[in-house]
């Protein structure tokens, strides 16, 4: 059904519509002649005018981008380049006019619901308590004699879930005793 979906938003125009039956008509007319008179030159030279009708009607009709699958790879990307953006964003934001602030977020929350198209999921540990179990690479350790149970001080690059696996692990410094 996908390849179909373009019909649904094309309006086509008359002259579309009548060079179409008119392509009809040619055929029906090249197919009654041929049983009739059997073939001979002109049938070659009708048969070469209907195939140039034919192929200038398919590439008006035909759509004019492609639709291109991106790769995973390209998408977490995206992913973790948007967590990017909205970590520089966080941090300017009391810097930036409101109504400037409140196009940027908009903006952000569009590339998010993209990802989520593709059912691509950011997940930052930043403050949470840390547990080996995690699928995280600890770039960094600082010791901290004050905190009672080990906590991500701070997310490098978060973790991408693509369908609720993960596909990029998290690089954080943790804080600990």
């Amino acid at each position: 059904m996908r390849i179909l979906d373009f019909l649904v938003g094309i309006k086509v125009p008359v002259d579309l519509i009548s060079m179409m039956l008119l392509l009809v008509i040619l055929g029906i007319l090249i197919t009654v002649m041929r049983k009739k008179n059997g073939s001979n030159s002109s049938d070659k030279k009708l048969d070469d005018f209907y195939f140039n009708i034919k192929q200038q009607i398919q590439f008006a009709v035909a759509p004019k981008s492609m639709e291109i699958s991106l790769g995973v790879s390209d998408l977490v990307e995206l992913a973790v380049e948007v967590w990017r953006i909205e970590q520089r964003i966080a941090k300017t934001i009391a810097t930036i006019p409101e109504s400037q602030a409140k196009g940027l977020e908009n903006s952000i929350q569009k590339l998010r619901r993209y990802l989520e198209k593709y059912d691509l999921e950011i997940i930052d540990y930043t403050n949470q308590k840390f547990n080996d179990g995690l699928n995280l690479d600890v770039l960094s350790v600082e010791k901290d004699p004050n905190i009672k149970d080990p906590i991500v001080k701070e997310t490098v690059e978060p973790t991408i879930l693509c369908k609720g696996q993960v596909v990029k692990k998290a690089k954080i410094i943790l804080l600990s005793n």
